[in-house]
């Protein structure tokens, strides 16, 4: 066996190690996070007014409370599904990136609930990169009415896996 053979099976060798061993957020773990807008953008894309196609983007930072330690920044995406901004149900996805990698979340939510009630809805972590590569759970959103342009979300993410 050439030196060339020898190398790569101890590199191949080597980085399979080295996946085994990487941190993972394998406990069960509870976030309770805060997220506050810095850029929000409406594309209307049904026709004229409110509609299903429509599209809120938004991206902002992440906090462990309102006004507390910063952890990271936050940004997605909901789609109209069906009824307009106050009624109807509204497809939801997220990405958290923190220290330590990003949390993926999405949902398809009553419309009504989040921005009307501004009721605490569930979503699903669907997966992860980093320390939270293996994320899943359950979680909830809410986002309250009373907020000027409704910039901010109160985040609970329970993490397993």
């Amino acid at each position: 066996m050439n030196k060339y053979a020898k190398l790569s099976g101890a590199a191949i060798l080597a980085s399979q190690c080295a996946l085994t061993l990487a941190p993972t957020a394998t406990a069960d773990a509870t976030l309770t996070l805060f997220e506050h807008d810095n850029v929000q953008y409406q594309a209307d894309l049904s026709g004229p007014g409110p509609g299903p196609g429509d599209q809120f983007i938004f991206a902002g930072d992440v906090y462990d409370r309102p006004g507390g330690m910063f952890l990271g920044t936050m940004g997605g995406s909901a789609t109209t599904l069906t009824g307009n901004e106050k009624s109807g149900q509204t497809a939801f996805n997220a990405t958290l990136n923190l220290a330590g990698g990003q949390i993926v979340v999405q949902g398809v939510v009553d419309t009504a609930a989040v921005i009307v009630r501004g009721d605490r809805v569930p979503i699903s972590i669907v997966g992860g990169t980093g320390i939270y590569q293996n994320a899943s759970g359950t979680g909830t959103i809410q986002v309250p009415p009373e907020v000027p342009n409704q910039t901010d979300a109160n985040l609970v993410l329970n993490l397993t896996g």
